[in-house]
């Protein structure tokens, strides 16, 4: 029998083969096996922008906010002993043993040698610290998530983690997935990305996306419409022409609970 410790082992091992997933994962027959993992009814999520250099604008419900409701409301919160993606990438930049936070019934069945459980109070406190290192929180329902933790049922399970630009399976190579699956990783509803009259066209921001999503034209980056805002391009931009905002009026909360929530309940 396999220990849910030993499938945390399993896939750290294996953990560079995704990479070809996602080179693969618009080519039949890869593609119908790339969604049995990423396909929108077992993955969807989006990245939770808590750049301290956006303004919220009056009304709107903070990022930070979004990220204290899915904890407070969870029924059970555990976390992750390991982030599998540093682990299984060898990260230098970032401490491995800050893992994710498994939110619902389904966290109650990870083993204390694959996450401890946490009251609110210490999970805010575990995500705080993740946010401080400059780690890049995101609220998803995946299936992956079930198979490498060992946690079910899959519909009481939803997770939050903090991803690394260099390491994080959603922030690398993600163009040909996201062109299968667009609708599974989505960029919050009325969060944007946009660059400013000062770009020099210098294209430093073209490689860190991990959609391949801007482009260079008449001297000058342009965002396309596949942003997941994660705003890895913001913090590659040498002088500051790229920038994050929230629209006036945005309903992040409930975008966000509308989208990953449906099929899911944790609390």
């Amino acid at each position: 029998m396999v220990t849910k410790k030993r499938q945390i082992e399993i896939a750290v091992k294996f953990w560079r083969l995704t990479h070809w997933a996602k080179r693969l994962g618009n080519i039949p027959p890869f593609r119908q096996f790339a969604g049995l993992i990423t396909g929108e009814k077992v993955c969807r999520g989006s990245f939770i922008p808590v750049r301290e250099d956006i303004e919220v604008p009056p009304g709107v419900v903070a990022p930070r906010e979004i990220i204290r409701d899915f904890i407070t409301r969870a029924s059970h919160r555990t976390i992750s002993n390991v982030c599998p993606c540093r682990s299984g990438e060898g990260c230098e930049n970032h401490p491995h043993d800050l893992g994710c936070i498994l939110l619902g019934d389904a966290a109650k069945t990870i083993g204390s040698d694959v996450g401890r459980s946490a009251t609110v109070e210490e999970a805010l406190e575990y995500a705080e610290k993740a946010i401080a290192r400059g780690l890049l929180p995101m609220i998803s329902h995946m299936r992956v998530d079930r198979y490498v933790y060992g946690a079910k049922p899959f519909d009481r399970l939803a997770t939050l983690c903090f991803c690394c630009d260099c390491c994080c399976i959603f922030r690398s190579e993600m163009r040909r997935l996201a062109t299968s699956y667009p609708k599974s990783l989505v960029r919050l509803e009325g969060v944007r990305v946009e660059v400013d009259d000062t770009c020099t066209g210098c294209g430093a921001c073209l490689p860190v996306c991990p959609v391949e999503n801007i482009s260079l034209a008449a001297g000058t980056a342009s965002i396309g419409d596949m942003c997941l805002g994660c705003g890895a391009c913001v913090d590659a931009c040498p002088i500051d022409s790229i920038a994050m905002s929230i629209d006036p009026g945005s309903r992040l909360v409930e975008d966000l609970r509308r989208r990953v929530e449906r099929g899911v309940d944790i609390e």
